[in-house]
């Protein structure tokens, strides 16, 4: 779990404080770091409650950055965000999902008002 907890406070934390030049080289570094996007995955998949709303936020902020390595970094995780969504939906506790659903509408409006 360090890994996870490491991955998601890397994102979230170091994304925050970037200036706006840094912005194309970070996006760059993502594919170097190995155990990120298996602890992101890890997130989504069994809805670490403590942990999904930051990473939901960040991959916002990702995609809304208009950096298209940072949005081909999010769309990545569209198909388990959106499997998720719906099992929980299905599974009758729809306030776990909640952030998922903001990114997941965030994203199509960014989309469809582009």
């Amino acid at each position: 779990e360090f890994h996870i907890l490491n991955g998601v406070t890397e994102i979230t934390y170091l994304f925050s404080t970037l200036p706006e030049t840094a912005i194309s080289s970070y996006a760059s570094s993502l594919k170097e770091k190995a155990l990120l996007v298996p602890a992101l995955y890890k997130v989504i998949r069994e809805n670490y409650s403590d942990l999904l709303e930051p990473v939901c936020h960040q991959l916002f902020e990702f995609y809304r950055s208009g950096e298209p390595r940072l949005q081909r970094f999010t769309l990545q995780f569209l198909p388990e965000l959106v499997w998720s969504y719906l099992s929980v939906s299905a599974g009758r506790d729809p306030h776990c999902s909640g952030c998922i659903e903001a990114l997941l509408l965030g994203i199509y409006n960014l989309v469809s008002g582009s």
